[in-house]
């Protein structure tokens, strides 16, 4: 019959937020896939939970995700959980979720927190439908591209974004896309847990004067019209 691949979101900030249904399935598991040993251990810790724990990144999925799968076809159950949130989206862990499907083993979602989903829930904009974009590219002339393309759709854009490139990014929003209604979320759940509601250009002037830390959530409404 095989193991269990269990897709298990987890707390993006407060672990307080973690659900029943999570911490059952964390309690029964063999191992725990992560891409953050430490993040994964502090969250286990939190739980009183002791589990083994294989550490995943970009660079290593492929090469671990046999072992992985070994372990899975021994009838060892696994929960797969990402360094905050829902796991596969902006982070590793599609691959193996892949050659589970191609193996045949059994895949199960665990779902629970989301920082686009969390950002758009609150971000006032209207979201009937919206597209989680993630990280822009580093380089300035492909992001100015992406932008240029993503001007024209009309629902609400949702993108993550580092605190040393948020002010040039939202420079980047303003050129691409003009003065557009936006929302910026600073540590969503954290203890300095903050919002910031205005248009592209007054966000930038604000920011322009900040020592900016945390991690950001940037939601930027979509095409007027």
């Amino acid at each position: 019959m095989g193991g269990i691949l269990y897709v298990v979101a987890t707390p993006i900030g407060n672990l307080k937020d973690i659900t029943l249904r999570a911490i059952d399935v964390l309690n029964q598991v063999e191992y725990v896939v992560a891409e953050n040993r430490e993040r994964a251990l502090n969250l286990l810790s939190y739980l009183n939970i002791r589990k083994k724990i294989i550490s995943i990144n970009s660079y290593n999925e492929e090469r671990k995700s046999r072992k992985i799968i070994e372990y899975l076809i021994m009838n060892q159950n696994c929960a797969l959980i990402s360094s905050a949130g829902t796991p596969c989206i902006s982070d590793p862990g599609s691959y193996i979720v892949r050659k589970a499907y191609e193996t045949g083993i059994d895949v199960r979602v665990v779902p629970g927190p989301s920082a686009a989903s969390g950002a758009i829930s609150a971000s006032g904009l209207y979201a009937d439908r919206f597209l989680f974009f993630g990280f822009l590219p580093l380089k300035g002339s492909k992001k100015k591209r992406v932008l240029r393309e993503l001007s024209l759709l009309p629902y609400p854009i949702v993108f993550f974004e580092s605190p040393r490139r948020l002010v040039e990014t939202l420079q980047f929003m303003l050129t691409e896309l003009g003065n557009r209604n936006a929302v910026v979320f600073k540590e969503m759940t954290k203890l300095y847990e903050e919002t910031f509601r205005d248009k592209l250009e007054a966000l930038i002037n604000r920011f322009q004067s900040t020592e900016l830390k945390g991690e950001y959530t940037i939601i930027v409404d979509g095409r007027a019209g």
